[in-house]
This record gives structure tokens, sequence and C-alpha cells, in this order.
């Protein structure tokens, strides 16, 4: 499939990803990429897992609504076309560099395996990465990243018209979207 940059900014735009299943790239929503199993790919299976862990933890359902392949996405393309929060919030890129050593350290100091959907040890592992930087952090402050993820995990979990639904509240666009991302 030949990829144009037009086409990658305009889908992109339109909240969708390039994802891999079954071994050929489509375009798809993050929740559709999430709903068919699509492999990361440029996070790890590990980063992945962590990802998926910490914003369900946020804001559930960003795990179902597909923070991960969101993220993965993003992380993939120039960063002036990603849609991710670091790039409002003026980290330099490449964001690559910014998630990985902050997700080694979760997996470090956590475990390979995160916690499973609603383990209160969430709850401890939010509130360490809320303050100061726990013992053995390497990457960038662990506040920012947690901010980060939080930005990204409400916006796929919430910032969409079934987002609105979920929260009972009436979407009242100025503009409607021209998909359903």
């Amino acid at each position: 499939m030949a990829i144009t940059r037009r086409d990658m900014v305009g889908r992109s735009a339109a909240g969708l990803v390039l994802a891999s299943v079954g071994g050929s790239l489509s375009w798809m929503s993050a929740a559709q990429a999430q709903g068919r199993g699509a492999a990361p790919r440029t996070l790890t299976a590990t980063e992945a897992v962590w990802i998926g862990g910490l914003g369900e933890a946020i804001a559930p359902p960003a795990r179902k609504a597909g923070l991960v392949h969101y993220l993965d996405h993003h992380l993939s393309v120039p960063p002036a076309e990603s849609l991710l929060a670091l790039r409002y919030l003026d980290v330099a890129a490449p964001y690559l560099d910014f998630y990985r050593p902050a997700l080694a350290s979760l997996a470090r100091l956590n475990g390979l395996v995160p916690p499973p959907p609603g383990d209160p040890r969430w709850s401890a592992i939010l509130t360490t990465l809320a303050g100061p930087n726990p013992a053995g952090w390497e990457g960038p402050p662990a506040g920012l990243f947690l901010f980060a993820l939080r930005l990204d995990a409400v916006d796929i979990a919430y910032g969409t018209k079934a987002g609105f639904e979920r929260l009972g509240i009436d979407y009242l666009a100025h503009i409607e979207p021209e998909t359903a991302w």
C-alpha cells in the first residue's frame, strides 16, 4: 500500500491510525485497531501493556477506546503531524524518547506485567507518579509523564461523540467531525 504524506496527514487528522492486522497495514480508528488485536508498530509489547494499563487506571475505558494504538501511531508520524499532548506541551521531539525511558522505569520499578484492571496497586502507582520522581526513576519527570499520558487517555476515552455519550453529556460541536473517530 503506497501511503502519501497527504494521505497520512489527512487520515491522521480524521482520527484514524495506520495499524497492522494479519501482516497488512490498513487505516482504522484506534478503537478498531484495539478490537482487532492490531500489533503496535512502534511500542514494544511491555510498553504497550503499561500504556494500556495506565490509560485504563486514569480514564476507563481508554484501553478499549484504543489508547495504545493512538499513542503508537502518533509516535511514528513526524512531530508536526502528531496529535499527542506532548506536542502542545512543547516537549522536544522525538516523542518516543520521552515515553520509552518512563515506561522502562515503570516496568523496572513495578514489574514487566502491570497489575490487572481494578487492582488497588494502580492507585499507588498513580500516586507515586504524581509526586516527586520515585527512587530509581529514569527519563522525564514522572509527574510530567503522568500529565501527558492523562491528557491523551482522557482525549481518546471521552473526547469523541461516543465518549460524550458515555458521560451522559450532549455533544454540541461547533463543527461536526467528518468521521466518528
